[in-house]
């Protein structure tokens, strides 16, 4: 990897204009990536654009310079391009909206710690056995001698709280919490982190998660804990898929199940499923690839065509007869 970071540093020098892509519907660690990087490449007087397909949440434009990401932009404006924390190329909407991003001569760097990770940069930093991407930043940033300032502590450390569900997951490492802990010495504003992702929950979120909890289902057959959310129920409480963050989590929680399922329709006649599993056993990642995604062995995702339908099924249970 030093060999990897060394290149990227290089590239990076040797360009002025850098355009740095989060994946589709973001979340903290992509977006703390971002602009942990961001912050990086404007200390040494680059130019800089972050960029994003969808809009960031509302959770997590508490975030430095996160009110400076666009939706759009003219590939032929920069020089190097960089990917960060995005597990499959088909996870940047970027590659079908500017077909020329796939068949550039530009530099593109990719940076990221999914398995799934198809390695579709140019210069790929790529280590599945880190907690997050921005747990892999931190490495690129001080085995470089790179100065981490307060904001980039902040953006660092609000990815590491968040792919970590705030260091309850599996993937908290005994080093996890010490670069957490040296990004809190290096001014990392924990507790605006901690308001922002865990303690903000609008009426309509509440509303929402209590309806897909109320109706989760547990399958038998595959052990597994099933729920899903379709439009018109998004409709019926003024709700979004970013209204749900959470709410798989509470269904992991449920014992005895091997794994959790939640289904949830797009308006583009899309199901995505996100899966999550406590258990050392389980691998939902491989679930995941056999429908054309993938993620962690705890946390995974897909989306096929479709849409949901509920079904409710009855079995009949004999009573053994009381003959006396």
């Amino acid at each position: 990897m030093k060999q990897v970071f060394t290149q990227i540093v290089d590239t990076l020098k040797a360009s002025q204009n850098v355009l740095i892509i989060s994946h589709n519907r973001p979340d903290g660690d992509t977006t703390g990536s971002n602009l942990a990087l961001r912050l990086y490449l404007e200390k040494e007087g680059k130019n800089v654009v972050s960029a994003c397909a969808d809009e960031l949440p509302d959770n997590l434009k508490f975030l430095p310079e996160s009110d400076k990401f666009v939706t759009e932009f003219l590939l032929e404006d920069f020089d190097t391009v960089v990917i960060v924390d995005a597990g499959a190329r088909h996870l940047v909407r970027f590659f079908e909206i500017y077909p020329e991003l796939g068949r550039t001569k530009k530099p593109i760097i990719s940076i990221d710690h999914h398995f799934s990770n198809d390695k579709f940069g140019t210069i790929n930093a790529i280590d599945p056995e880190e907690t997050s991407t921005t747990t892999l930043l931190y490495r690129f940033f001080t085995e470089q001698n790179i100065e981490i300032t307060k904001d980039m502590a902040t953006c660092l450390l609000n990815g590491i709280y968040t792919d970590t569900g705030s260091f309850m997951h599996g993937n908290t490492k005994s080093y996890t919490l010490k670069i957490a802990s040296e990004l809190l010495k290096l001014g990392g504003e924990f507790k605006q982190i901690a308001d922002n992702n865990f303690k903000r929950t609008p009426v309509k979120k509440l509303k929402l998660m209590g309806e897909v909890l109320n109706n989760v289902q547990y399958d038998r057959i595959d052990q597994k804990i099933v729920g899903g959310v379709t439009n018109q129920t998004f409709e019926k409480f003024e709700a979004t898929s970013e209204d749900l963050s959470g709410v798989v989590d509470f269904m992991t929680s449920i014992p005895d199940a091997k794994y959790t399922v939640l289904y949830t329709e797009d308006n583009k006649g899309g199901v995505k499923a996100s899966l999550r599993t406590r258990r050392d056993d389980i691998n939902v990642a491989e679930i995941a690839e056999s429908f054309g995604g993938g993620g962690h062995s705890k946390a995974a995702g897909f989306k096929v065509p479709g849409k949901l339908e509920k079904q409710v099924s009855w079995n009949v249970h004999e009573l053994e007869s009381n003959n006396q």
